[in-house]
């Protein structure tokens, strides 16, 4: 009864992946529409991008709470997963505003608006880096934790791959 459970937890990690998706799919093809059509109107055509930037920006951060949210239940013994994926997100997220507001750059001093995004920046990284030093042994084992198709449990106790029809150790055929 635990496979089964395990496999919807892991159904539920997709959802917030494919929502996602889908919203930036839709934000690619506005973008798409509005540069091929109002790539000549520069000022309208830049507060768009500006406003595509913020709302790819507000998809991540809901992906995040989203995601992080049905990993916490799928993984609860491992919050070191949450903060991985809550660091890679906020790094997209800096980079995504780095990218969003480089044309204004000249604004402001020379070399102060990349010196702020590259320390912004490393804040995330950092973070993930030490994430991943302290706990490499931990993430070796998330890896094995969510499989790709499920495992199978024979009588015998061997675990086998889902897609296995016969056991690995004793020949047996499986579920």
């Amino acid at each position: 009864m635990q496979k089964n459970n395990d496999e919807g937890m892991n159904k539920e990690l997709y959802r917030p992946v494919i929502k996602a998706i889908a919203a930036l799919f839709l934000i690619v093809l506005i973008k798409l529409a509005a540069l091929l059509t109002l790539k000549q109107v520069s000022t309208f055509y830049t507060t768009l991008d500006i406003i595509l930037s913020l709302a790819v920006i507000i998809i991540l951060l809901r992906f995040r709470r989203d995601f992080n949210l049905q990993l916490g239940i799928s993984l609860p013994g491992f919050p070191e997963a949450q903060a991985a994926v809550s660091g890679l997100i906020l790094l997209l997220v800096i980079l995504t505003l780095y990218e969003t507001f480089s044309p204004f750059l000249g604004l402001l001093p020379y070399g102060v608006f990349n010196i702020v995004f590259f320390i912004l920046a490393l804040i995330p990284v950092y973070s993930l880096w030490n994430l991943v030093y302290k706990n490499s042994d931990r993430f070796l084992d998330l890896i094995g934790f969510i499989p790709a198709e499920g495992k199978k449990i024979c009588s015998c106790g061997w675990e086998n791959p889902g897609s296995n029809k016969f056991c690995g150790k004793c020949g047996s055929p499986l579920p």
